[in-house]
């Protein structure tokens, strides 16, 4: 039997994002060959082959979180090439599938070639546009821009085969605004792939932690609130006089945020780090005695998991966290410990709870590993996208619609 051709389309960087790492190592395991249709950054070369992906990246704009106008720009800098592209790419390959992640979730429609041409298209939802436009622009539910958002998502849907999102809160947003339960599955976020080589470091259940050293990562920018984490250290202070947060990442609100520390008088237990190695990183979070993820709460964020609390889980770090919907319904009181979104006080009380029983933080960090290595590890999101794949590639044109896998609902 002839090997099958699949290529992915992402405005991303590749290599370095864990979910397409995933899938894409779920496919070369299977025997596929792989391509790759990404974003250029910096001086990475035109044209690569890395691990065995061949790679083309276009040097579209890059992502600045700004207005409206800018996002219309960077995303159309982005899909003209890509149509062009992969239509070429389609006629010389013959690809068997075309995997596309959003966003812009019309991106999709670049594959309208290869489809025509009797290529399955997979359309990964990494992000529901609607709530994303809420969260971003402060649009209004219900107005005409979620309208034509929820419309061009539904479109997009209904052109792919097969749709994959992140969560189940994410995969029932997709179907409550019509799109069809049996072409929509789920696939977690759970965290690089490099990652998955280190061996997780349980805390001592028997030894106090001094200075107590918290750490969060990732992009530093509102939704993910860095502030009220800074606001909460003041109060954490008073009892945990050593204490020490380190914020490693970089974006938009950074400045803000060192301005922040400076007026409250932080500055000798706060420290931002910026962006780090991946090695680098992994050292200094297994080191650490927690991680936070004090993300607001919002329609966005109610759906979504991060990457960061799943690399917490893996090292053996306790997780401090917001309580949303999507992270509820996946974890337990006894594996992760909620706080209330945006509240410094709720924060400061885990933070000292955590830093004071040295055998809670043990317990908590046991079962949230046990729980994702029994239901949510990386392997068993390989074998849910794998099926996936040979379920769509299975499906003639025409034919019954896809099975809802359930393999990651709650344990």
């Amino acid at each position: 039997m002839q090997q099958r051709r699949v290529c992915f389309i992402s405005q991303r960087v590749y290599p370095g994002d864990a979910r397409l790492e995933t899938q894409i190592k779920a496919l070369q395991e299977a025997g596929y060959r792989v391509d790759m249709i990404c974003m250029r950054s910096g001086s990475q070369p035109l044209a690569d082959t890395v691990e065995g992906t061949h790679i083309y990246r276009i040097p579209s704009l890059t992502r600045q979180r700004a207005g409206k106008l800018r996002y219309i720009l960077e995303y159309a800098s982005f899909w003209l090439p890509t149509l062009v592209l992969i239509t070429l790419l389609q006629l010389l390959r013959r690809y068997d599938l075309v995997h596309v992640t959003n966003l812009p979730d019309a991106l999709v429609f670049a594959a309208v070639v290869p489809k025509l041409l009797g290529a399955k298209i997979i359309f990964d939802v990494r992000e529901c546009t609607p709530e994303m436009f809420i969260d971003r622009f402060g649009a209004r539910p219900g107005g005409k821009a979620i309208w034509l958002m929820a419309a061009i998502e539904q479109a997009a849907i209904r052109f792919a085969d097969a749709t994959v999102t992140c969560t189940d809160q994410m995969r029932q947003a997709l179907i409550g605004r019509g799109g069809s339960p049996g072409k929509i599955s789920v696939m977690l976020n759970v965290g690089s792939g490099r990652l998955q080589a280190l061996a997780p470091v349980l805390p001592d259940p028997a030894a106090l932690a001094s200075p107590f050293r918290i750490v969060t990562h990732g992009t530093i920018i509102k939704r993910y609130g860095h502030e009220t984490l800074i606001r909460a250290m003041p109060l954490v202070i008073q009892r945990l006089p050593q204490v020490k947060l380190e914020i490693i990442g970089r974006g938009q609100a950074a400045p803000e945020l060192k301005q922040l520390v400076a007026q409250l008088g932080v500055q000798d237990h706060v420290t931002f780090l910026g962006f780090l190695p991946e090695d680098e990183l992994f050292s200094r979070l297994r080191t650490a005695h927690c991680g936070v993820v004090p993300i607001l709460r919002n329609p966005e964020a109610d759906l979504v998991h991060t990457y960061k609390m799943y690399e917490y889980i893996h090292l053996g770090l306790p997780v401090i966290i917001s309580r949303t919907s999507a992270v509820e319904a996946y974890f337990d009181d006894s594996s992760l410990y909620f706080t209330e979104a945006g509240n410094p006080e709720s924060l400061a009380h885990a933070i000292i709870d955590l830093a004071l029983h040295p055998q809670k933080r043990y317990d908590l960090a046991r079962r949230a590993r046990e729980t994702y290595d029994t239901s949510y590890a990386p392997h068993k999101q390989r074998a849910v996208y794998a099926r996936l794949v040979i379920q769509v590639l299975d499906v003639p044109v025409g034919g019954a619609p896809l099975a809802t896998r359930h393999e990651n609902a709650q344990p």
